[in-house]
């Protein structure tokens, strides 16, 4: 496996980590300072938040596994010639 896709599959790996972080300041954005300023709770678009808010975090959680798992073990099937 080359050091350029290796270093690749790294790359996207922290970008996906650092969009996990991003909504997870948005969550507390939300759950904390929009509060502060008046925000109603109310289960029309609370509900749906929550949900797409927890859809987002697995489906990034199971792309940096997937990639992690697919892209960097393909040396052990190389041929090592």
């Amino acid at each position: 496996m080359s050091k350029i896709r290796i270093g690749l599959v790294i790359l996207v790996d922290v970008l996906l980590f650092i969009a996990l972080i991003l909504i997870y300041q948005i969550d507390q954005m939300v759950n904390g300072t929009l509060y502060y300023y008046g925000l109603i709770s109310d289960y029309g678009w609370l509900q749906p938040y929550y949900l797409l808010f927890r859809l987002s975090v697995i489906a990034i959680i199971a792309a940096i596994f997937m990639i992690s798992s697919v892209e960097l073990p393909i040396s052990v099937f190389e041929d090592k010639d």
